[in-house]
């Protein structure tokens, strides 16, 4: 019998029941506490005073509130990580990312806790200013050579203090290669900005009686988590009053579960229903004055007409007349109603059309700028880090402009390969994991391979710092200064400050101490456009129209008071674009439709999760322990969802091991027949299959996103991963999951 953790801990329980009377039951029980915390990542509990301080965790805009031992050694350490109740969005609550928050602050082994520098191939720990040394000298003789616009950063959050801190190094330094990692925020600000010229969307949950999500996994990690919970409980509560939820999706997922209605859609056709929808409400008559008003509603209506009638838009979506029906019936009749659209299952940016056709539908019902509606978020009151700093006038690898919408790591890993128009000759990397979450890990794994010198500023030692010439420790949020802004489609605007709590490893600090430090090692007119002598700094001058940084910190966060209800169009038109000027006063054009082939029949998507994550932050031990077996079979094999139908047609059974190829990549996954699973698919988790961070983690399952085939939106230009057509074979072994 294999003794695993889980087995022991049953066996002894249930040894103890049987042994109620007897004078070994103190003892087993003491016994069995004590091996179960025999982990090598859980501090040694010590006594001392207990305290207790609020903070924000970046990864999750979940409001905390931390509990504190001041340790008789060590110092104060960190115990507990809990949900502040004085929060306004997360009401006490938390999810597991924020809960196991100390185990991956304190498990050495994940952690990036020393610089690493590699010499003559070979890696090794090394004092962090001779690490910081060695990145400045390269980039100083890069730029000595004219090759700064040779440099690029990829990093994860433009609206961090850091992130403004990269873009005024990058512009100063003299390279227009810096990128964001994709995200849902980038597709929702063009898309908004195209239609109403207002790019801070959001969509007011809370107030909602009717929510349509359209493909959004809204109970699986849509924006702050915790928030969207809270939204969703509230809809409960009131059992003569309860709000609807529809989920549009092709699986039965665990928002689809919860939703008063599931539209079982085929993949593709979220915005075609959202277009159907809109069609209805405009041929009863009960389109809002604004639409009708809008710049080219004749055309919009004659296309709605003609594209996106019922009985067309149920063919090909495969979703009866009757149900499309009754939920348009539905979204007209509730006085406070919204159309949500978000971040696709595998953390994409969603494609501009879907987009565009929620926030059109959001418009004919007429709740722009109404409770339970879609509304404007206040401008950030922060103060900017200095007079802008022109970007160079050079050609940027990945085609854009440098615009907010226009970042693309995708595209500028491409062209870098291609050395069209010229190769890289170094890459730091701030705060991701591209090695992992991609967009397309493989691709992203070669650009790091191939260019000659790279830098790795993060807090894991994950994938991407793995393979790094230099790597850099960051500090957890529970060690340093930093901030985080509104969550993707928050109604209110918020911000978010973190202190540091205590000190883990001595040499990680913030991600913006380490980009001050370099700034000031390259001297010059980089270390005059970034005059701050720590983050704190940088943070208080930021965030001084917030009433200072220390009344900020102590609080946690500046929130706006309520959604700001009322709308403003700021387009060139002063009126709702349904043909925006920015299209050339062209219709949004649809995404087509990623079709399956005969050599790949089928379409992998993928399975998100508030345990799994995306990949962007690595899962703790106790995210691991507590995955079912249906996501990861025998602790260490990814388990795929196919429809039986699907499975029975191409000879395949339940837990047959099989490899999912793509024009991209292949994993290899454990097969689980679902009937939620729509026919002619396959269902990834997302978030496993690292090979990175020690033994709780390494090598259990495989990596999604090794392979998605990635294209490029033909409305926004930003790479899409939501659809990949796959095979599957079967790669021998069958056990049951």
């Amino acid at each position: 019998m294999n003794w695993d953790r889980r087995a022991f801990v049953k066996f002894a329980v249930g040894a103890v029941v049987g042994l109620h009377a007897s004078p070994l039951v103190p003892k087993l029980m003491d016994d069995v506490a004590i091996w179960t915390q025999n982990w090598s990542w859980v501090p040694d509990p010590e006594t001392g005073g207990v305290a207790f301080a609020k903070s924000i965790n970046p990864a999750t805009l979940t409001g905390v509130k931390t509990r504190l031992v001041n340790a008789r050694l060590s110092g104060p350490r960190v115990i507990r990580v809990e949900g502040d109740p004085e929060h306004p969005l997360s009401q006490g609550g938390v999810v597991a990312a924020d809960a196991s928050t100390p185990q991956k602050a304190y498990y050495g082994k994940m952690r990036a806790d020393a610089a690493m520098m590699r010499k003559e191939g070979v890696r090794g720990r090394v004092k962090a200013g001779e690490a910081l040394k060695e990145v400045a000298a390269k980039l100083g003789q890069l730029a000595e050579e004219g090759k700064a616009k040779q440099v690029a950063i990829i990093a994860d959050d433009p609206y961090s203090v850091t992130g403004e801190m990269l873009m005024r190094l990058a512009a100063a330094y003299g390279t227009p290669n810096l990128v964001f990692m994709p995200s849902a925020k980038q597709t929702l600000a063009l898309a908004g900005g195209l239609m109403f010229g207002q790019s801070a969307i959001g969509f007011d949950l809370i107030n909602s009686e009717y929510t349509i999500s359209f493909g959004t996994p809204l109970l699986e990690g849509f924006g702050a988590p915790v928030a969207t919970r809270k939204a969703f409980a509230s809809w409960r509560k009131d059992p003569m009053h309860r709000a609807t939820l529809v989920q549009v999706e092709p699986r039965s997922s665990v928002t689809a579960g919860q939703a008063d209605i599931w539209l079982a859609c085929k993949p593709g056709n979220e915005g075609a229903l959202a277009y159907a929808v809109a069609n209805l409400i405009i041929e009863a008559g009960q389109a809002d004055a604004a639409v009708t008003g809008a710049q080219g509603f004749d055309q919009f209506k004659a296309m709605l007409a003609g594209m996106y009638g019922l009985d067309k838009v149920s063919k090909n979506s495969g979703v009866p007349a009757e149900k499309i029906k009754a939920v348009a019936e539905g979204f007209m009749k509730a006085k406070k109603a919204v159309a949500v659209c978000g971040p696709g299952d595998a953390g994409d940016p969603g494609k501009l059309f879907d987009f565009m056709a929620v926030l059109a539908l959001n418009a004919v019902k007429g709740n722009l700028g109404k409770p339970g509606g879609v509304v404007v978020r206040a401008d950030m009151p922060w103060k900017a880090l200095g007079e802008s700093i022109q970007m160079p006038d050079e050609p940027r690898l990945d085609g854009g402009d440098g615009s907010m919408g226009s970042y693309n790591a995708y595209n500028l890993a491409n062209s870098a390969l291609k050395g069209a128009p010229y190769p890289l000759e170094a890459l730091i990397v701030v705060g991701c994991n591209p090695a992992f979450s991609g967009p397309q890990a493989l691709v992203m794994q070669k650009l790091i391979d191939q260019t000659p010198f790279v830098v790795s500023i993060n807090e894991y030692l994950d994938e991407t710092a793995l393979m790094a010439d230099v790597v850099l420790p960051a500090a957890s949020f529970l060690e340093c200064w930093g901030d985080c802004a509104s969550a993707y489609g928050a109604a209110q605007a918020f911000y978010g400050v973190h202190q540091p709590l205590i000190s883990i490893f001595p040499e990680a600090k913030a991600s913006g101490d380490w980009v001050l430090a370099l700034a000031k090692k390259l001297g010059g007119g980089v270390a005059a456009a970034l005059p701050y002598e720590d983050a704190k700094a940088a943070l208080a001058d930021r965030a001084s129209g917030m009433g200072g940084l220390e009344d900020l910190a102590a609080q946690g966060y500046w929130m706006q008071d309520k959604p700001a209800y009322g709308f403003e169009f700021k387009t060139p038109s002063g009126k709702l674009e349904l043909k925006p000027q920015g299209l050339g006063g062209n219709l949004p054009v649809p995404a087509p439709y990623i079709q399956p082939t005969g050599e790949r029949p089928l379409l992998m998507a993928g399975i998100p999760s508030l345990r799994t994550g995306c990949g962007g932050e690595p899962m703790s031990p106790y995210q691991l322990k507590i995955l079912d077996d249906v996501t990861l079979a025998h602790k260490d094999q990814l388990v795929a969802e196919i429809n039986p139908k699907t499975a029975h047609e191409m000879h395949l059974g339940e837990g047959d091991v099989v490899e999912i190829a793509s024009a991209a990549g292949k994993i290899a996954v454990r097969l689980h027949l679902y009937n939620g699973a729509a026919p002619g698919m396959v269902f990834v988790p997302v978030g496993l299959g690292h090979t990175a961070f020690g033994m709780y983690l390494k090598d259990k399952g495989a990596n999604f996103f090794e392979a998605v085939e990635v294209v490029a939106d033909p409305g926004s230009g930003l790479p899409q991963w939501a659809l990949t057509p796959v095979s599957i074979a079967k790669a021998g072994g069958v056990s049951h999951v």
